[in-house]
């Protein structure tokens, strides 16, 4: 299927089928025992002497966008295989009044082939030199000597005045809740949310709150605390240190960075083994821009 029509598909195809439906998962018994019976082989139409099969079907599958996944598919189903038997019957048309057997028809399917078959080589080559464990040793490599920043879970309490932040600091020493006092007294934002900050860097605050909230243990609360925006009572949730994102996270982005170069490397290979002569008798530039050259 050459490109304009695949994207025509691709296009009916996504629209046709409303995707705020969602995918059902097929249990794995159910998924192992189809992929035994079927083979892809299956007949889903017939149009003319041409067959419309479930390999047909699962090809026009991978060239749509993405969130068409989520449609149930019995119904993706029944809208691939409509797109298909239209298409089917578009070509038999085109073969029936000869379109097949033009110049520009031979030279288009020569390119979708030469296309099609360069892309295929080079994703099996790039599949061969990029594995998981390639871009795991690179993974190991990058995070070794990772050193995350010290990040704390704190509340607070706002207050206008010191005398305010003092009496607070009293009652939580007598046992008072923190996160109730910080609903019922803070004037911050967060306070309705028992004074919760979250998970936070230390640059992330302004410089006396933070020298404050670094300086406690788990479990502490700070002495009054002053900044532009009032007085401050901190309590100290938890603490860690970042640690560097998960391999399953980078992953996708380190192949697609590592593919990159990797392609062109293969295809430098490919053509350093080639006998490869261009044309010192080179004909107009310009005539590259006109369609008479491939009509």
């Amino acid at each position: 299927m050459n490109t304009r029509l695949k994207g025509a598909v691709a296009l009916a195809v996504a629209m046709a089928l409303p995707i705020t439906a969602f995918a059902q998962e097929v249990p794995e018994a159910e998924m192992k025992a189809a992929l035994e019976k079927y083979d892809g082989s299956e007949v889903l139409a017939t149009v003319g002497d041409q067959e419309v099969t479930l390999a047909d079907a699962a090809m026009i599958y991978t060239t749509l966008p993405p969130e068409v996944g989520q449609v149930p598919a019995e119904q993706l189903l029944t809208g691939i295989t409509d797109q298909l038997v239209s298409e089917t019957a578009l070509y038999e048309k085109a073969i029936a009044e000869g379109m097949d057997e033009s110049k520009e028809m031979q030279n288009r399917l020569a390119a979708i082939r030469r296309s099609a078959l360069a892309e295929a080589y080079l994703t099996q080559a790039l599949e061969e030199r990029i594995t998981d464990e390639s871009l795991r040793e690179q993974y190991d490599a990058m995070t070794k000597d990772f050193e995350g920043e010290k990040e704390v879970n704190a509340r607070h309490i706002l207050v206008k005045t010191e005398a305010e932040a003092k009496k607070l600091v009293e009652q939580i020493k007598d046992g008072a809740d923190f996160a109730k006092l910080a609903a019922e007294e803070s004037t911050g934002p967060s306070g309705p949310n028992g004074g919760s900050l979250g998970w936070f860097a230390k640059d992330a605050m302004v410089a006396p709150f933070a020298e404050a909230a670094f300086s406690l243990k788990k479990g502490a609360v700070s002495a009054p605390v002053e900044t532009q925006f009032g007085w401050h009572v901190i309590k100290v949730e938890d603490t860690r240190t970042q640690q560097p994102p998960p391999f399953e996270a980078l992953a996708p982005q380190m192949r697609q960075q590592a593919s990159q170069g990797a392609a062109q490397a293969i295809i430098a290979e490919v053509r350093e083994g080639m006998e490869i002569e261009t044309s010192e008798d080179m004909p107009p530039a310009f005539l590259v821009r006109q369609p008479e050259m491939f009509k």
